[in-house]
């Protein structure tokens, strides 16, 4: 055998040898991966009633747009609530708000299941108002037996809105028409390329008036004594301080979570209970990306 061809004998096997040890370094490595996430799928419900069984404070977060595809939708908050009333080491349920408001709908119904829970559960409901609670977000807020809030947090805004925009004028500029095919005289009643008239305007303003009464029903139930059901200002759709707020009885007192826990609850632990199982899922989908992806080495 020649020099040449010892010589590439010996880059092929010591290119095979690469080979080998790189496969069996990846079995190696799937096969921990795998271990580690049947250890992580058996013992998570273990760890999630460890947390629950445990005595605390259940906090129930409400952040951002409230609405059906939102994390603050009635389908995502309602059985956090429940689960929450239903457990006998929760001490009292917190409701976090940050929010601006959204849904009409969605709010209401999450309004109308705390009010269920307090019928049927002893359980204190707290809400507190950190940055926002207005429009839904207060609606939600009201519904408790107790609000707090900062000096600094945004509350109220009781009032209902539906956005429409004529743009009529500007596509004429731009030389577009509307060629929108319909049936029903009023089926475009919102549609930004038509007029609305004003049987229309009536009718949008009815609703919306309509929606604002329930509001305002509901604030006065929930509230009661705490407030001047005379103060139109209160629903006018304006918002407070909370300072304000808590001089209109919009809010109860200032504080905070953490003040709350300390002088309520003697700091007991604070269970968060929306998405307790998001680090398990993200380990999962993270053990199953390295596992699987294909690698290009060089």
């Amino acid at each position: 055998m020649s020099e040449n061809d010892k010589t590439l004998n010996d880059i092929v096997s010591a290119l095979l040898a690469e080979r080998k040890r790189d496969y069996r370094n990846k079995l190696i490595f799937r096969s921990l991966f795998v271990l580690v996430i049947f250890f992580i799928v058996f013992f998570a419900p273990m760890a999630k009633d460890i947390n629950f069984n445990d005595p605390h404070v259940a906090m129930i977060e409400i952040n951002g747009l409230i609405s059906s595809e939102t994390k603050s939708s009635a389908e995502k908050i309602i059985p956090l609530l429940q689960r929450a009333s239903q457990n006998i080491n929760a001490s009292a349920i917190i409701i976090k708000i940050n929010s601006g408001g959204g849904s009409a709908t969605q709010s209401k119904i999450i309004y109308d299941e705390i009010v269920k829970i307090k019928k049927t559960s002893n359980k204190k409901i707290i809400s507190v108002i950190e940055d926002v609670g207005a429009s839904g977000g207060y609606y939600i807020a009201m519904a408790a037996d107790h609000i707090i809030a900062s000096e600094t947090s945004i509350v109220g805004s009781i009032g209902v809105r539906l956005d429409s925009y004529d743009i009529r004028r500007l596509f004429n500029n731009l030389g577009i028409k509307s060629r929108t095919i319909y049936s029903g005289e009023n089926k475009l009643i919102l549609d930004p390329f038509h007029e609305l008239t004003s049987k229309q305007y009536d009718h949008v303003k009815s609703l919306t008036d309509e929606i604002h009464t329930q509001f305002i029903n509901d604030l006065k139930s929930s509230r009661k004594d705490k407030i001047n059901p005379d103060d139109k200002l209160i629903y006018s759709g304006l918002f407070y301080t909370g300072n304000q707020a808590k001089a209109l009885g919009l809010v109860d007192d200032i504080s905070s979570i953490y003040k709350l826990n300390n002088e309520e609850y003697e700091n007991m632990k604070i269970q968060k209970y929306n998405s307790e199982n998001n680090l398990i899922n993200q380990l999962i989908q993270t053990s199953f990306h390295y596992l699987f992806q294909s690698k290009i080495n060089y």
